[in-house]
C-alpha cells in the first residue's frame, strides 16, 4: 500500500509541474480551486436572498393542502400526500435559506449558479454592465451571463457597482453604465 501512496504523490508533483490537476497552485501562492470557491473565502462578498421560488413552492404546498382538506376522498388523504406537502415546504425553506452571492477577490469573481459554485477570471470577462436595478457580467467564453437583480434577489446593486468599478479599473475590464 505504501508504494501506491508514493505513486500518487509522485504523480501529483508531476501534474503540478505541468500546471494541471485539482491542487493547482496550492502551497505555491496560486489559486486552489477547492478552497477558493464559496462565499466564505477572501474578498468582498455581496449576498442576496431568493424570494420568488420559495414563495411559489410554499403557495403550491398550501394549495395542495387546501385541496386535500376540502376533497375528503381516501386517495387524497393518504400519508404520502401529506409527506409531499411537507417536502414542498422544506424545499421552499432550503431555497430561501441558501443565499445567492457575488464574491469579488483580487482577480477572480465567484458566484453560485444552478446550485454550483462558479469562478471567473478577470481575463475571461468581456464586460460588466451596471444599472440601477441589475448588474450583468458577460464572460468572453461561451457561457451564460451572470445577472444579479435588485428586485428579484435583493442584492445591494449600488455597493456592488462601486466595488465592480474598482475591479474593472484594476483589471482593465470594460464597464458600461446604463
Amino acid at each position: 500500500m505504501a508504494s501506491f501512496d508514493r505513486k500518487v504523490e509522485r504523480n501529483q508533483l508531476r501534474m503540478q509541474k505541468k500546471g494541471k490537476g485539482p491542487n493547482l497552485g496550492s502551497g505555491q501562492g496560486g489559486r486552489n480551486t477547492r478552497s477558493g470557491l464559496g462565499a466564505n473565502g477572501e474578498g468582498d462578498v455581496f449576498k442576496g436572498r431568493n424570494i420568488i421560488l420559495p414563495i411559489v413552492l410554499f403557495l403550491l404546498a398550501l394549495l395542495y393542502a387546501g385541496v386535500g382538506i376540502i376533497g375528503n376522498s381516501a386517495e387524497v388523504n393518504t400519508m404520502l400526500f401529506w409527506i409531499t406537502i411537507i417536502l414542498y415546504a422544506v424545499l421552499a425553506l432550503a431555497i430561501f435559506l441558501r443565499k445567492p452571492y457575488l464574491r469579488i477577490n483580487k482577480s477572480w469573481l465567484y458566484t453560485s449558479k444552478f446550485n454550483r459554485d462558479k469562478a471567473l477570471d478577470a481575463g475571461n470577462i468581456s464586460k460588466i454592465i451596471v444599472s440601477r436595478n441589475k448588474i450583468v457580467i458577460e464572460p468572453k467564453i461561451r457561457d451564460v451571463k451572470w445577472v444579479f437583480y435588485r428586485t428579484r434577489n435583493r442584492f445591494d446593486t449600488e455597493a456592488m457597482a462601486a466595488r465592480l468599478e474598482l475591479y474593472a479599473n484594476t483589471h482593465h475590464v470594460k464597464l458600461v453604465k446604463e
